[in-house]
């Protein structure tokens, strides 16, 4: 389903190591997609184009809707475009509809946010929109919801803050508390918004994570992917490096997992699952530049602990830098799939610049016998 094609140096964690890159099929090509449906389904798919897009920040945000119906949210232009495109998959990811814009988003200069789907089912998608004001520059986060699987959403709510920032911004899923309290992990600060007081208040200890995936595991585990211990905004003189924090008193105190692999400007994402299993999306950048090279899932099987990186599996790689960073984010798609969508600007690929869905069956993650 894939050949060998490129022996690359990258770095990880910190280290530098071998790895061997993977040529995957052209993109958006159907016969390809047929093809790896016709596989063994032991290896990722081809990845799949959800939607074309022009350049800037991209950014999808990507859920499984209570319903199973996958839905992706990306900006087509970036960079203070005006609306949201919201693609959807009844199928896994097989397939997406036509993107149609949020019609509730209005009035703003965009810069996306993320998709989250609550226990009960109600789907929150958040964004930010830029502010100028003479020489101050500052960002307003903003949500709405929706409680049909994201057919219809609700009026846009402004969360609350006496002092926004150039870098009021998230880019991971908020962490649920409860029906009314949301972890926000913004750029700048990390605080819990109550919905039904509309107001703001501290999290855990008060540091700062950053603009970093924050989740909780089915064990009831914090696991934050804070690359230090107090992140500086916007940025600043590394302090402790801690590579992950890890969290068993609901963000009280934390431990530093020493796990995580190097942060990077577009960062990476984490995914629990059931029964203590952690996944991690993570980038390859190439040694000496800032450039993504490919995208990599690996599992915790201990509750964050430690990462299976022997096992892990390369869903995406083109055999050159992905443009436009990518943002890879990763959801369960059923019990036996997770699938990964990401963005990739490079003009000479098939179709141009675009949003893509890669399927990873779980029974990759398994040692070669």
């Amino acid at each position: 389903m894939f050949q060998v094609s490129l022996k690359s140096m990258v770095r990880i964690g910190g280290t530098v190591s071998l790895i061997l890159l993977l040529n995957f099929h052209v993109p958006g090509d159907p016969s390809n997609i047929q093809a790896e449906e016709r596989g063994t389904h032991k290896t990722p798919s081809a990845p799949i184009r959800v939607g074309s897009v022009i350049g800037g920040h991209v950014h999808p945000a990507l859920c499984r809707a209570a319903n199973g119906d996958l839905l992706a949210v990306y900006n087509e232009n970036g960079g203070g475009g005006k609306e949201l495109l919201l693609a959807r998959s009844i199928d896994g990811g097989l397939n997406w509809s036509a993107s149609k814009p949020i019609p509730t988003i209005k009035d703003c200069s965009i810069y996306p946010g993320s998709l989250t789907t609550l226990g009960s089912g109600e789907i929150v998608l958040h964004w930010s929109c830029y502010r100028v004001e003479e020489k101050r520059r500052w960002r307003v986060p903003q949500f709405c919801t929706s409680k049909d699987h994201g057919i219809t959403w609700s009026p846009v709510t402004e969360i609350p803050l006496d002092d926004y920032t150039n870098y009021t911004c998230l880019r991971h899923s908020i962490l649920e508390l409860d029906a009314d309290r949301w972890v926000c992990p913004f750029y700048d600060r990390t605080v819990i918004y109550n919905r039904k007081k509309n107001t703001i208040s501290t999290f855990g200890d008060g540091r700062n994570h950053g603009m970093v995936p924050l989740v909780k595991s089915s064990q009831g585990t914090l696991i934050s992917g804070a690359p230090q211990t107090d992140a500086p905004v916007p940025v600043g003189k590394p302090g402790q490096m801690v590579y992950g924090l890890r969290s068993t008193d609901d963000g009280k105190t934390w431990r530093a997992l020493r796990s995580l692999p190097y942060f990077g400007v577009a960062g990476y994402d984490l995914t629990a699952l059931d029964k203590g299993t952690v996944v991690l999306t993570s980038i390859l950048y190439g040694v000496g530049r800032d450039d993504e090279w490919a995208f990599e899932l690996s599992l915790s099987h201990d509750d964050g602990l430690t990462w299976d990186k022997a096992n892990a599996v390369i869903v995406y790689n083109p055999g050159r830098p992905i443009r436009g960073r990518g943002w890879p984010r990763s959801v369960l798609i059923d019990d036996k799939t997770l699938g990964t969508l990401f963005y990739d600007l490079d003009p000479k690929q098939k179709g141009g610049p675009g949003v893509f869905f890669v399927r990873t069956p779980l029974v990759a993650f398994q040692p070669v016998k």
